[in-house]
C-alpha cells in the first residue's frame, strides 16, 4: 500500500474536477484567478491541484500576462480514473484501516489483512472511475444547472 506522495487529500479530487469542468466549458486559456474563485479557494492552493494535471497531460498551462489553463484534450477523452492517479490520491480508508493495528502478532496480521481489502477496494474504484469522463460531468452539471432555473 502506498503512502502519500504529496500533501494531496481527497478533496482534491473533488476541487480538480470542478476546475476541469470549468475549464471544459470556457473557451480559451483561463486565468488561475477565475478557476480559484470558481472553486473558492486561494490561488496558490489551486495552482497546486493543477500542477499535477499538467504534468500527466490533461491540462495545459500557459504562462505570461494573458497566461492560465486549459485542457489539453477533449473532455469526453478524460476519464475520472486519469484525473484520480494524476492527483495521487491514497486510500484514506485503508490508511486509516492500516493505522488502527498495532505492533504486535495479531496487529501485523490485521494489517496484511487490511493491506490486501484496500487494495481490492482500489481496483474496483479504479474500474468505476474508468467508466465515467469529464464530459459525464459537464452534462450532469448543465443538467443541474436547468433544474435549478
Amino acid at each position: 500500500m502506498s503512502n502519500c506522495k504529496n500533501s494531496v487529500t481527497p478533496k482534491w479530487f473533488g476541487f480538480a474536477i470542478q476546475a476541469l469542468v470549468l475549464l471544459a466549458t470556457t473557451d480559451g486559456v483561463t486565468p488561475s484567478k477565475a478557476i480559484a474563485k470558481h472553486i473558492r479557494s486561494g490561488v496558490s492552493f489551486m495552482r497546486r491541484i493543477m500542477a499535477p494535471l499538467v504534468k500527466d497531460k490533461i491540462v495545459e498551462a500557459r504562462e505570461g500576462r494573458d497566461g492560465g489553463y486549459l485542457l489539453a484534450r477533449a473532455p469526453e477523452d478524460i476519464t475520472l480514473k486519469e484525473v484520480y492517479l494524476a492527483l495521487q490520491m491514497t486510500e484514506p480508508l485503508s490508511t486509516a484501516l492500516i493505522e488502527s493495528t498495532s505492533d504486535c502478532s495479531s496487529g501485523r496480521v490485521m494489517n496484511n489483512v487490511f493491506a490486501d481489502f484496500a487494495i481490492e477496494a482500489e481496483d474496483h474504484m479504479l474500474s468505476f472511475l474508468c467508466n465515467y469522463t469529464l464530459a459525464d460531468f459537464v452534462k450532469r452539471a448543465n443538467h443541474k444547472s436547468l433544474e435549478s432555473i
